[in-house]
């Protein structure tokens, strides 16, 4: 273990969020063979994080007060946000610097803790009696998921996503408002009572997708999986969507396409640009198409905790852009700063994503923005515990609950905003059929790419809907194939 030197004085602590650290302890050993770290103890930690600005500002300032005579070492991990692969950028960080602790996206962490390279905190957590139970069930059961029934790391917040609705487009119209649990087929039906307008700068939707949405077949894989059903199965080597089931949900998203009363997803999105979290998991898109429910052009959407921060932003943004400011400081005379504001301040609220039936509790939106682990290999164990401990605790979650836009995984901390229906995000678990599918990303796009191509020919009316289902069964299969072989070849 590390070699840590006893020092005196009293130090204040400060809380804030998390990091990786490395470090070992002197104290009493206890039964997982941690032993405690004491504040007055010296030594080095090593964390592996975005970058080391980042990581002093957000965490390793605070964590220092409470360790005064800990030296920190942050390893950049940004080489990792630009790799072709950043899971293996990951594990090669890990292998050749060894940090202690690391701060992983959840794709990170599922691969690390699958290669037994992650420390298994079971024993410590119980030891600790640190307090799990205050966390969002579904951040638990999806963290043991990802590690095969233990955890190997532990998520301060979450991402997911619920309806948001346009409570005066539902009141001018005389539309009772959605409510938690609806079926996707009552959320299009509607959708499908709104006077919908397809196009111009006064288009309006029933249903406006996700912000985050880039192609037309993202909306009936989410319905699909909703529904228990997978479009694909690697370990079968099998496509399998071309059912009656998958069949009917084609059929009412394309019927919902053509009509207007659900927008489709423009190419890129419509434009705009993408906002993404560190743990690329919680994202919005901003400007473009994708602010039509934020314009007052749809009565529902469905998207993330990010855009409750951009309803309120959206206006002070839009306001700031058609005002006027002064030419030079000091100076009376003004000048527009730019067209008039596209954003309304709506009336809004949200419930919770559309269920199926048959699974009525579940969701598949769920993700974790970020995973706060152990290196398996660390001689500074206690230390990096220690970390995690406090990147994870209740006060940090209690400060961070105020300025992040991700969920907070410790429900005692759920956002307040303006009285508005938050226990939406909270109120599903996540869908465990999901979780253990693993389908190769490079498939998974093209899959998507082809499926979207030939549902634009069913909008088009081109084709009908059974001859694009056949079609994307048959040319899905050649993809699935050939990523399985390619998977193969490069193992």
């Amino acid at each position: 273990m590390g070699n840590w030197k006893k020092k005196s004085g009293a130090f204040a602590c400060t809380l804030a969020l998390a990091i990786t650290l490395t470090a070992c302890t002197s104290g009493d050993k206890k039964e997982s063979g941690l032993t405690s770290l004491d504040r007055d103890d010296s030594g080095t930690l090593k964390v592996a994080y975005f970058n080391e600005q980042a990581f002093y500002m957000q965490y390793g300032n605070a964590f220092q007060a409470m360790f005064p005579n800990v030296e920190l070492e942050v390893v950049s991990t940004e080489s990792v946000f630009s790799a072709e692969d950043p899971v293996a950028e990951m594990e090669k960080i890990l292998e050749e610097q060894q940090p202690d602790a690391l701060y992983l996206t959840e794709d990170q962490y599922a691969s690390l803790a699958g290669k037994g390279l992650l420390y298994d905190l079971d024993a410590v957590v119980k030891q600790d009696e640190f307090d799990i139970d205050g966390f969002q069930p579904s951040v638990i059961e999806l963290l043991k998921a990802k590690g095969a029934g233990k955890l190997y790391g532990l998520s301060p917040d979450f991402s997911s996503q619920a309806l948001y609705y346009n409570k005066a487009m539902f009141d001018k119209h005389g539309i009772p408002y959605p409510t938690d649990g609806m079926s996707w087929e009552e959320v299009m039906q509607l959708a499908a009572r709104f006077p919908v307008k397809k196009d111009g700068d006064d288009a309006l939707y029933g249903l406006f997708q996700s912000s985050s949405a880039s192609n037309p077949f993202e909306l009936i894989r989410t319905i699909g999986e909703a529904k228990g059903l997978l479009y694909a199965d690697a370990d079968a080597k099998t496509v399998s969507i071309d059912s009656p089931e998958w069949k009917e949900i084609f059929q009412s998203v394309v019927d919902g396409y053509k009509s207007g009363s659900i927008s489709m997803p423009s190419d890129n999105g419509g434009g705009g640009n993408m906002m993404t979290g560190i743990g690329g998991k919680m994202t919005i898109r901003i400007g473009g198409d994708s602010m039509k429910f934020m314009s007052g052009q749809a009565a529902m959407t469905i998207d993330g905790p990010m855009m409750m921060n951009m309803m309120g932003m959206g206006v002070r943004m839009g306001a700031a852009v058609g005002t006027t400011a002064p030419i030079s400081p000091g100076s009376s005379s003004t000048a527009a700063t730019g067209p008039k504001s596209p954003f309304k301040d709506i009336d809004w609220d949200v419930v919770t994503i559309p269920v199926d039936p048959s699974q009525p509790d579940v969701t598949g939106s769920m993700s974790l923005e970020s995973v706060f682990a152990i290196n398996a290999s660390s001689e500074n164990l206690s230390a990096a515990w220690e970390f995690l401990k406090y990147a994870n605790g209740e006060q940090l979650a209690k400060t961070s609950s105020m300025s992040s836009p991700a969920l907070s995984a410790r429900t005692a901390f759920k956002k307040e905003v303006d009285g508005k229906n938050i226990d939406a995000f909270y109120a599903l678990g996540a869908n465990s059929q999901l979780l253990l599918q693993t389908l190769p990303d490079d498939f998974k796009n093209a899959f998507a790419q082809l499926a979207s191509e030939q549902i634009k020919k069913a909008v088009e009316g081109t084709q009908t809907v059974d001859q694009i289902v056949t079609a994307i069964q048959s040319q899905g299969q050649d993809l699935l194939t050939k990523a399985i072989v390619d998977a193969e070849g490069n193992s």
